[in-house]
Parts: C-alpha cells; sequence; structure tokens
C-alpha cells in the first residue's frame, strides 16, 4: 500500500488517551504478578482491563492513521470484549466467596468470545489474502455490528449479575457487622453502575462511528464525542484498577447458605475453646497484632488458625 501523504496523526487529546492505555497495561501488570491473598482477583481484573485496553488500542491505531503506515498492525485481533463482562463478574464473586477458586469460572460464559476470535481470524486472513485492510472489507461491514451487538448485552448482563452479588453481600454485611468500611464493595458496586452506563452509551456509539469511518463520514461533532468517551473510558478503566489494587486484602464473605456446612461453634470441646484462648492471648498479649491497623478478619483467623465464622 502506498502510504505517501500519510502521516502520523498525535494531538493533545489521543496522547492523553495513549497515555492513560500505557498506564493501563502497567497497572494490568501489577495486578496480574502481585503476591498477596488475592491472586485469582487481581489477575481477574488484570485481563479485565487488558481486555479494554485492546479495544481501544485498535481505536487508537485507526486514529493515528498507523493503520496506513503500518497495515500489518491490523493482522492482530484487538476485540475480546465479550469477555469483559464474565470477568467482572467473576471478579465480583471472587471478592464474596473465600472459596472461590479458577474450577468455580464456567468455560460456557466464555463462548461467545472464541466466535468472536475467530470472526476475527477469518477476518483478518481474508483482508491478507486480497490486500485489503481489515475495516475494508466486506466481511467487516456485516460482522462488526453483530460482535458490537453481542458485546452490549453481554456487558449488560453480567454486570446486572455483578451488582446482584454486591447488593448481597451488602446485605449480609449489614447484618453482621457494626463497621463495615473495611468489607464493604460500596465503591465496585458505585463503579460498575458508572461502567455499565458509559458501555450502554459506548458500544451503539463506537459501532456507528466505525461505520462512519468506513465510508470516511468523520463529521467533527462525531470525532469530538468519539474522543471524550475514549478518555472516559480509558480513565474509568484506570480508576477501577487502582480501587482494586488499593483493596487486595481479603474480604470476608459469608458462602452460599444452601451450599455450606452449618457450623456449630457451640459444640466446641473444652480443649478446643483453650486453644483458641492460648492464641488469642499469644496474637494480643504478646504480638499485639491489634496494633496493625491494616489486619483483615482473614488474615487474623489465619494466624490464629480458625474459621473467620468463629473469630
Amino acid at each position: 500500500m502506498n502510504s505517501e501523504g500519510i502521516y502520523f496523526n498525535l494531538n493533545p487529546v489521543n496522547f492523553f488517551i495513549i497515555s492513560g492505555l500505557i498506564q493501563n497495561f502497567i497497572l494490568a501488570a501489577i495486578l496480574f504478578f502481585r503476591r498477596g491473598d488475592q491472586p485469582l482477583a487481581n489477575k481477574l481484573l488484570s485481563i479485565t482491563i487488558v481486555i479494554v485496553n485492546f479495544h481501544l488500542t485498535y481505536l487508537m491505531v485507526l486514529d493515528t492513521n498507523l493503520d496506513n503506515l503500518y497495515p500489518f498492525l491490523l493482522w492482530i485481533p484487538y476485540s475480546y470484549l465479550t469477555a469483559a463482562g464474565p470477568l467482572i463478574f467473576y471478579y465480583t464473586k471472587s471478592l464474596t466467596d473465600m472459596d472461590f477458586k479458577t474450577s468455580g469460572i464456567s468455560i460456557k460464559h466464555f463462548i461467545p468470545v472464541i466466535i468472536e476470535f475467530g470472526l476475527q481470524v477469518i477476518q483478518v486472513i481474508y483482508s491478507i489474502l486480497n490486500d485489503q485492510l481489515y475495516y475494508n472489507t466486506p466481511f467487516y461491514f456485516y460482522v462488526s455490528p453483530l460482535l458490537y451487538a453481542l458485546t452490549a448485552a453481554s456487558i449488560l448482563y453480567y454486570l446486572r449479575l455483578s451488582l446482584g452479588v454486591i447488593n448481597n453481600h451488602e446485605a449480609w454485611v449489614l447484618r453482621n457487622f457494626s463497621n463495615v468500611k473495611e468489607i464493604t464493595l460500596k465503591w465496585l458496586q458505585k463503579l460498575i453502575v458508572y461502567y455499565r452506563i458509559l458501555w450502554i452509551v459506548w458500544v451503539p456509539f463506537v459501532a456507528t462511528f466505525l461505520l462512519f469511518f468506513r465510508f470516511h463520514l468523520l463529521y467533527l461533532a462525531v470525532v469530538l464525542a468519539l474522543y471524550l468517551l475514549m478518555l472516559v473510558l480509558t480513565y474509568l478503566t484506570l480508576w477501577i484498577g487502582l480501587e482494586g489494587l488499593g483493596r487486595v486484602s481479603p474480604i470476608f464473605l459469608k458462602r452460599d447458605d444452601g451450599k455450606t456446612e452449618n457450623k456449630n461453634f457451640a459444640r466446641l470441646t473444652e480443649e478446643e475453646i483453650q486453644g483458641h484462648v492460648e492464641g488469642l492471648n499469644q496474637l494480643m498479649i504478646v504480638e499485639k497484632v491489634y496494633l496493625n491497623e491494616n489486619i483483615s478478619l482473614r488474615e487474623f483467623a489465619l494466624r490464629l488458625h480458625a474459621d473467620p465464622n468463629l473469630i
């Protein structure tokens, strides 16, 4: 392809967007490799950030003209957005169930992203064989709206499920604790609500924009609106990542009442009670763990070798 007369388009707005994307990728790496009590939650949040970033990176490749300067950049499937909803849902589950493991993640929730990836691979192969840019292929015109519709339905559905999990958690917290500051998920609830509103606007808008882009109908108002939404989505994703990073201590929550063992601590033997008393004396009098204002309920229970419900 002749790239004569094509220049790298960098302006103050897309510079801030690209800066935010770089920060998101760095934050995702920190979360993914961070050691701590919530490794699964951190990894799920990290992958979510990367997926959203990949989608925005594709738009930045178009906006900066890198697609015309280096067409091979469009040989990479960038969109995996149908996985974002399930990942946020499982991230929420991992914060509200101390027993949640990787085995609790069902592959059926990620069938749409497998389909999404496959359709993109077909489009990429077609574009290479026919020496066309990815978005100029006939497949793109028909497949992209379908993928965005699937993405919108997936994200809205799983964010609704996530809010349901959080609402159940908050109701349980209010019934069982007087000080809920360290164990509330109100921060995540608020961010998910913002995220849901943004995606309701974002998905149909960007689908329309890419059609405009395909036919070179780039009106100034449309471009400015896209920039604004990209800025908000980029830095809201960064905000969610930073909140998750700052709240890495385990949040103790109940298990599913219908599936868990009914523990009756009134049946503890005298020997068991004495062992716990001695352990408490060791932690409180000798080690003075109460001086650590950041100690969590689960960490305290682990050090006492006791169930958090007993504490």
